[in-house]
């Protein structure tokens, strides 16, 4: 058996190869665009360990305020399309490639925590936005945990600098015990052997790495399963999937480790001094709406909002809700 089809093999144990019995991607017509098409000022920042992050900005002649944009999991900076489409010329856009992620470097393995990439967004806000600016966070799934981790390091930031706060498919702690939704047997299974799985991956990264074609199909099934919901169109999987192969092996199972660690629960209460946006797709099979709810439960001010038939991806599979609702929070955050 080859390297794909043992991937495969593996993935169906951890949860992931269910995605083709989840129903193929929707084939229905739409019009041609060309996902992450955007171009912005480019600028590197450099974090205090010596890792460099691309950055993307977006700045009309007379911004109010900004909104920095913090991407998941083997994702990077272009999973904002639709927002940056949407949300062009209301105020200051920073995306960024998180450490190890699409054009940012990575550091040490080490250092695939929560907690550093809470101070990398401190490093990109204090580099990418006038200081005059108040700031606005949407994080999505890892990115809501590193806006968790910037809570917890520097609670003082929000309600002065920090004015606003999305908190997009995201969870505040206890993902170690995740079934990717699968039931009896293979879901109990599932926290004991996905980190087998990954392990064994990273003995084998180099060979992974070097190998996209097949990394690109291997990951296919694992990226259609846990990131979409059953109506997702093929051409947003195809995107994303490019993503989840273009990450180094290394960077996806350090940053796995950093999640599973991930408990920021007592950290939300910063947040309680700022306008909060809370949103979770029905279908979320990564961070289920059980944790949305959590983070609402302790922030009883914020916005709980659960969008029917959504997956993980909810800023690509439901752009005009997840735009709506970013452009209420920032007109409640930064009222005219």
């Amino acid at each position: 058996m080859g390297f794909s089809r043992k991937a495969l093999a593996a993935g169906l144990l951890a949860g992931v190869g269910v995605g083709v019995a989840a129903g193929i991607a929707s084939r229905r017509p739409h019009p041609r665009e060309r996902l992450g098409g955007h171009r912005a000022r480019s600028l590197t920042v450099e974090t205090d360990d010596g890792v460099r992050l691309a950055v993307d900005v977006d700045a009309p002649d007379r911004p109010r305020h900004a909104v920095v944009f913090a991407h998941g999991w083997v994702l990077n900076r272009h999973c904002w399309h639709y927002q940056r489409e949407a949300l062009a010329g209301q105020a200051l856009l920073v995306t960024y490639d998180q450490r190890g992620h699409g054009h940012s470097t990575p550091g040490r393995y080490a250092d695939c925590t929560i907690e550093r990439l809470g101070a990398d967004l401190r490093a990109v806000i204090d580099a990418a936005v006038p200081p005059e600016l108040p700031v606005v966070l949407v994080g999505h799934s890892m990115g809501g945990m590193t806006v968790m981790g910037l809570a917890a390091s520097e609670p003082g930031l929000f309600g002065s600098r920090v004015v606003g706060v999305a908190l997009l498919s995201t969870s505040a702690g206890g993902l170690a015990g995740s079934t990717f939704g699968l039931p009896g047997p293979l879901g109990r299974a599932v926290p004991r052997l996905t980190p087998l799985v990954l392990e064994r991956l990273r003995t084998r990264a180099a060979f992974v790495d070097g190998n996209t074609a097949i990394k690109t199909r291997a990951n296919w099934p694992f990226t259609r399963f846990t990131a979409f919901g059953p109506r997702a169109r093929r051409d947003h999987v195809r995107f994303v999937n490019g993503m989840v192969a273009a990450t180094p092996t290394e960077v996806m199972v350090g940053f796995f480790h950093g999640m599973m660690a991930h408990d920021k629960l007592a950290a939300l209460q910063a947040l309680s001094r700022v306008e909060t946006l809370v949103a979770v797709g029905t279908h979320d099979r990564l961070t289920s709406p059980a944790h949305a709810r959590r983070i609402a439960a302790a922030l009883p001010h914020a916005r709980l909002v659960v969008i029917p038939g959504a997956g993980h991806m909810i800023g690509l599979e439901r752009p005009e809700i997840v735009n709506a609702e970013l452009t209420d929070l920032l007109a409640r955050a930064v009222p005219v």
